[in-house]
């Protein structure tokens, strides 16, 4: 997967941001962020760690109370990152129609390399 991404970095980087990422198939890049997100211990870690301090056998079932608790996580991760997207989306929009943003990128990436080749020579 890293290898994936780090290849992606640098096909846009070496085509001034068209790549070939049109080709993937939509559905194959969510399984694998699916797939990634499953796997992750850090989401493990906070079920087994997080959610139990919210669980109380007096109030019936304990595998229902995590099954709810981790619907509304999960239910709560999803609003949360599809307002993120949409911000990023919309910003992105407004920032690519922009003269001024884009000059400004654009001394903003030529002084990073100037500071990072004088750091290098140092």
């Amino acid at each position: 997967m890293l290898m994936n991404n780090m290849s992606t970095c640098i096909n846009l980087s070496i085509h001034g941001g068209r790549s070939t990422l049109h080709l993937k198939r939509l559905t194959r890049i969510f399984s694998q962020d699916v797939e990634v997100n499953v796997l992750n211990p850090k989401t493990v870690l906070f079920f087994f760690a997080f959610l139990p301090q919210f669980v109380s056998p007096a109030r019936g079932s304990v595998v229902q109370q995590i099954i709810m608790l981790g619907i509304i996580f999960v239910g709560l991760a999803i609003v949360s990152d599809s307002l993120y997207a949409l911000a990023a989306g919309t910003a992105g929009q407004r920032l690519l129609g922009s003269v001024r943003i884009a000059r400004i990128q654009k001394v903003l990436a030529g002084t990073i390399y100037i500071w990072l080749g004088i750091t290098t020579a140092l």
